[in-house]
């Protein structure tokens, strides 16, 4: 009798403690979101990123590493998630990472008014603490957007559960990398936006051999503008509200099978004692 109630009491407390206890590794849901007007920039796959605060990804100023380079002027995210995932820095710290990281890319090209989502195992107790995130803008030929202070988004408030909210928000979120010349012969996402020519082929444009910098008037820099002119919803740094994108981040609830177990084994234990006692 003894025996049977001291495991009946060990299910009960390991069921408590799976259902309410606060797991180190959790699973967190990434929506983003383009809130840009109808018309206005397409966001290529947005590559995520969780790490303990060692992952700079730019230094304003300077050149860009190759890695986000092919981000920035083909949307190519998997140069970036390889340096990433090999414990690497994109900018000369020397700073060497410790702990692992979680990475993936979220969604197709994103249109205005669509969204993606993706679910992430991460410990945002240290090693996956901070979030990163990165995109191309169309159309340019090397225009994107990413988080260049690695620690500006903090994701140690979600052990308590719920949500946090992040916003690519302009003007001054669009960075221009430097690296290829922009020029509407040939860039790339010119027919998602009805302007003639595009690039056929990565690296189609003419290296520009520059550094990383803000983007301060979204098109003036750009070569063989359109008869028309550019496409007024274009200027992202025009937009009002919450500017380009919003990324969610939500834990995810338990699933309510675990519940229901934990909730019936609790019974169980209560209820065993009782009948060993008739």
């Amino acid at each position: 009798m003894r025996i049977r109630s001291l495991l009946t009491g060990g299910i009960v407390a390991a069921a408590i403690s799976a259902v309410a206890a606060p797991a180190l590794a959790i699973t967190v849901q990434v929506t983003v979101t383009n809130i840009s007007p109808n018309g206005g920039v397409v966001l290529t796959p947005l590559w995520v990123g969780f790490h303990n605060g060692s992952f700079d990804s730019y230094d304003g100023g300077s050149a860009i590493a190759a890695e986000l380079e092919r981000l920035a002027e083909d949307g190519n995210t998997a140069p970036i998630s390889g340096a990433f995932l090999a414990g690497n820095t994109l900018v000369p710290t020397g700073v060497a990472q410790v702990g692992s990281r979680v990475d993936g890319t979220i969604g197709g090209l994103l249109m205005p008014g669509e969204s993606a989502d993706q679910s992430f195992q991460v410990d945002i107790n240290g090693a996956n603490q901070f979030f990163s995130c990165a995109s191309m803008a169309l159309p340019s030929n090397d225009y994107y957007v990413a988080n260049g202070n690695p620690l500006q988004f903090d994701l140690a408030a979600l052990l308590a559960g719920g949500s946090t909210s992040f916003f690519i928000r302009a003007p001054g979120t669009v960075n221009d990398a430097g690296t290829e010349v922009n020029d509407f012969a040939d860039s790339p996402g010119n027919p998602l936006f009805r302007i003639p020519a595009g690039q056929t082929a990565p690296d189609q444009g003419v290296a520009e051999n520059g550094v990383n910098t803000n983007v301060v008037d979204a098109f003036a820099n750009f070569h063989n503008i359109p008869a028309g002119g550019v496409p007024r919803t274009l200027d992202f740094n025009s937009y009002t509200g919450g500017g380009i994108a919003r990324i969610d981040i939500a834990v995810a609830p338990v699933p309510g099978s675990l519940v229901m177990m934990g909730t019936a084994l609790l019974g169980a234990g209560f209820i065993a004692p009782r009948r060993m006692k008739k």
